[in-house]
């Protein structure tokens, strides 16, 4: 796991354009944010994570990768759904998995170099193509494992809360000065969200 190159520039960019924010970043200075380097397990937790608490989602990922061992598409495909099931997936989310491990194994993906020198709208492109892959999974795939600085993912609801939290006094914002807070953060928003998410969960969110 390495830091981003950009880490403290962020943090500093981020602490002068948002007091709210900078309190934040001064609260959690000892956190950090890295890439796993495992693109498929990235996907992966991504899917287990749609919709879930941060806890629940890590129970999950703990039996699925139990039982998967080393995560790699092969091994995830030979396993049956209702062993996949098992894990505490709903049908939809094994299929979306079994849809991404055929997707790595159908375009030979093993290692980094099948991401590298593309944009990030070109990787979303292709992986939106994925079924069960959204905007969300993709974003999530974007800020975790190509640590992409600038994703804004507008329908996390972890997002949402802690900004309702921190900016609306615990009352909902629209969605029209949600956007507007957000666009102070450019071109760094990934990175407020990561302290956004940090705010709100004992545990790191990390995919």
């Amino acid at each position: 796991m390495s830091l981003p190159t950009y880490w403290q520039q962020s943090k500093e960019f981020l602490t002068h354009a948002d007091p709210k924010l900078a309190k934040l970043i001064l609260e959690h200075k000892k956190y950090s944010i890295s890439s796993r380097g495992e693109a498929l397990e990235t996907l992966l937790r991504s899917i287990v994570g749609q919709q879930i608490s941060v806890q629940a989602a890590a129970s999950v990922w703990g039996k699925l990768a139990n039982k998967i061992g080393p995560i790699k598409p092969e091994n995830v495909i030979l396993i049956s759904h209702d062993e996949l099931k098992s894990c505490g997936l709903s049908k939809q989310k094994v299929q979306y998995i079994i849809n991404i491990c055929n997707h790595f194994i159908n375009f030979s993906i093993n290692d980094h170099t099948y991401w590298e020198d593309r944009s990030f709208q070109n990787i979303y492109d292709e992986l939106t193509t994925i079924k069960g892959v959204g905007a969300w999974t993709a974003e999530m795939f974007g800020m975790f494992y190509l640590l992409e600085k600038d994703i804004f993912p507008i329908k996390d609801i972890g997002i949402i809360r802690a900004m309702n939290q921190i900016y609306g006094e615990g009352k909902p914002l629209h969605i029209e000065k949600i956007i507007e807070i957000s666009e102070t953060w450019r071109p760094f928003r990934s990175v407020a969200c990561w302290f956004l998410w940090r705010s709100i969960d004992s545990e790191e969110v990390l995919y």
